[in-house]
């Protein structure tokens, strides 16, 4: 056989430079493919590494995002018991008073119908580094039974947040009678046209006992509503800000003063509550003035005394008087006029079934996220 190596020695100069270039290129080709190798390896590495820090981040997020969460839940039932504590140990609680604790209200529950208090529950042992807050709002028009829970948490490290609310009824206003009486007077006692004691034998005559009148009257019309609860209603409007001015209007008036009232209040589409407490008829209730119309039920807290509410003037009432008493003697120039008018302010929507006594939370109204 030939001997290549000794034909490779033997071939010609221009021959040998051929090979040689040959064998450059196949190492230069070698060389690159080597780096390249390398390269994709080095980039494997550095995805698969990514992969796994991303994987891990989005993890920490994860549990950062569900920790948030589960400390939003938390500070939501808080605020739950803590309304529950406060009513059950007084009947007009504080939370709803002038105090420090109330906040503005968010931008969507704007106007002076929105009474908005902060709540700051405790650090929750379990999360240390949660920072929760809870703003309770009510509607002080159409349902002030009702407080809207927001609870909002956020981490001190700033990595997440959470918002969760609730609905709760809150015995702030007791369920009005269904049906109610809806008479155009309705008293506790009897009533006269003329001054002939005789045909209405309680005038003049006092409770046998101070504080023992059954308010027949009252509970026929407002059922298990107190005075406290509707003197703390009219109370917090006032603070609010509504009036008769206001969009929308003040519902709900309860005087102590014993001056004649003067304003007119009320239309037949936003019927309000007018009360002359106890107070205010002390000696004798105030007449309303000539001229004065008010649209609504009217009620005067004469204590079962007849005499409370002689010579009383009603000016122009559409709607309903309810009279802890009889009416002895109505002034001349006095007008009540039956009405059929909107829903009554005081008649508001109470599921059947409901322990109005306790702080329950409303079925269904249970999200996440902001309102």
């Amino acid at each position: 056989m030939i001997d290549l190596l000794a034909l490779r020695h033997l071939a010609a100069p221009s021959d040998r430079r051929a090979l040689q270039g040959r064998d450059g290129q196949n190492g230069a080709i070698n060389l690159l493919a080597a780096i390249s190798l390398t390269l994709l390896a080095s980039l494997a590495s550095f995805y698969s590494a990514r992969s796994v820090w991303v994987d891990r981040l989005a993890s920490h997020n994860q549990s950062q995002a569900a920790q948030a969460r589960l400390a939003a839940e938390a500070a939501l039932a808080w605020a739950r018991a803590e309304l529950q504590r406060q009513y059950t140990a007084a009947a007009t609680p504080p939370l709803w008073r002038a105090d420090p604790a109330h906040a503005p209200c968010p931008a969507n529950f704007s106007g002076p119908r929105w009474q908005c208090v902060a709540l700051q529950p405790p650090t929750h042992p379990g999360l240390p580094d949660a920072v929760a807050q809870v703003l309770a709002v009510r509607d002080l028009i159409h349902s002030p039974h009702v407080a809207q829970l927001l609870a909002r948490v956020s981490l001190k490290d700033g990595t997440s947040q959470a918002q969760v609310q609730a609905e709760v009824f809150i015995p702030t206003v007791a369920p009005a009678p269904d049906p109610a009486n809806t008479a155009a007077v309705v008293l506790h006692g009897c009533a006269l046209a003329t001054q002939e004691a005789s045909a209405c034998p309680n005038i003049n005559t006092p409770s046998p006992i101070p504080g023992t009148c059954t308010p027949i009257a009252w509970t026929s019309v407002l059922g298990d509503i107190t005075p406290e609860q509707i003197r703390a209603w009219s109370e917090a409007q006032s603070r609010n800000g509504l009036s008769a001015l206001s969009q929308p209007a003040r519902s709900v008036y309860w005087v102590d003063s014993s001056a004649t009232w003067s304003q007119s209040l009320g239309s037949p589409e936003a019927p309000v509550l007018l009360v002359f407490s106890e107070q205010a008829c002390a000696q004798r209730c105030p007449s309303m003035a000539a001229g004065v119309r008010v649209v609504g039920t009217v009620v005067l807290q004469t204590q079962c005394q007849d005499n409370r509410a002689r010579a009383w003037h009603a000016g122009h009432i559409e709607g309903q008087l309810v009279v802890a008493s009889g009416l002895p003697e109505l002034q001349a120039g006095s007008r009540i006029q039956a009405r059929e008018l909107a829903q009554a302010p005081y008649r508001l929507p109470w599921p059947a079934g409901m322990d109005t006594r306790q702080v329950q939370r409303v079925p269904g109204s249970w999200r996440e996220g902001g309102p």
